[in-house]
């Protein structure tokens, strides 16, 4: 496993990462289960970023698409007549150009800093992937993809919601030695960080931030949850059998304490933001 140390953080924060790379292979082992256990994205963001852009989007880049969650809902809901989408992990890209055969998608394979494509670009888009990049190269990049006055837009789910879910209040002691992915911690998801989202946006020079979130209810049975669980990084990137031990402790709990059926808290944070003057500029 590739790991990150990280020391002297939060009381109770793991003392391990899973390293940002690692997001390159992990989702592609198992893309049907990827896909099934994820929820969509609530129409309610398409709106919110429609409603900014307008129909000025003809040419939007998306970055991390891994099975398409998003990917459908842009080319339908945004309506792009150029849409680039940027894929790290070779397993995801195949499945995605087979998936969006004849339609504008064009997938580029390769980290997004590395990655040969050209804008400029009306709009960019990441949907629960911006954390495995670092954030630096990944701005800069931006800024010089997004013409001036672009709109960069962030967002992701959050299934576990440490004090307001009991499911996830009864896992985290489990996963004490498990390196969680760059965007989980004991204190909860970080994209639920306003303050993390705007000082780094409007560091990179992004202007007129505008955070959204949206919240959704649903029940869950032992084996919902299993495979939610097993859909992420930090579990699949464990060994085969303590993974499944894992999972097993997983459904357990649902079906012990919760009696097989347990609430659960989806929690949609949408970050938006202005590219400034200059953007789209080449830069050496």
């Amino acid at each position: 496993m590739v790991r990150d140390e990280q020391r002297g953080g939060d009381a109770g924060s793991p003392s391990a990462r899973l390293a940002r790379s690692a997001g390159a292979g992990l989702f592609g082992q198992d893309i049907a289960g990827y896909h099934a256990a994820r929820m969509d994205y609530p129409p309610a963001l398409y709106d919110a970023i429609r409603e900014r852009v307008g129909d000025g989007a003809r040419a939007v880049l998306e970055i991390g698409p891994g099975t398409g969650l998003a990917t459908q809902d842009i080319l339908d809901r945004i309506g792009p007549e150029r849409l680039v989408a940027v894929e790290p992990d070779p397993k995801l890209a195949e499945h995605l150009r087979a998936r969006f055969a004849g339609s504008p998608l064009t997938v580029v394979g390769g980290g997004f800093v590395e990655a040969p494509v050209e804008g400029p670009f009306d709009l960019a888009c990441s949907a629960a992937a911006f954390h495995w990049l670092e954030p630096g190269p990944a701005y800069a990049k931006l800024r010089r993809l997004l013409r001036p006055g672009a709109t960069l837009a962030l967002w992701w789910n959050t299934y576990r919601q440490r004090g307001e879910d009991e499911l996830a209040d009864a896992v985290m002691p489990l996963l004490a030695d498990v390196a969680l992915a760059p965007s989980e911690g004991a204190a909860g998801h970080y994209s639920l960080d306003v303050d993390h989202h705007r000082a780094a946006m409007t560091g990179a020079g992004f202007t007129d931030f505008e955070p959204l979130q949206f919240r959704r209810k649903r029940m869950l049975g032992a084996a919902d949850v299993r495979a939610l669980y097993a859909s992420y990084s930090y579990v699949r990137a464990l060994p085969p059998a303590e993974r499944e031990r894992l999972l097993d402790a997983i459904a357990a709990l649902v079906t012990d304490r919760f009696g097989g059926r347990v609430r659960n808290a989806v929690l949609t944070a949408l970050y938006m933001a202005t590219a400034p003057a200059g953007a789209g500029e080449t830069r050496d």
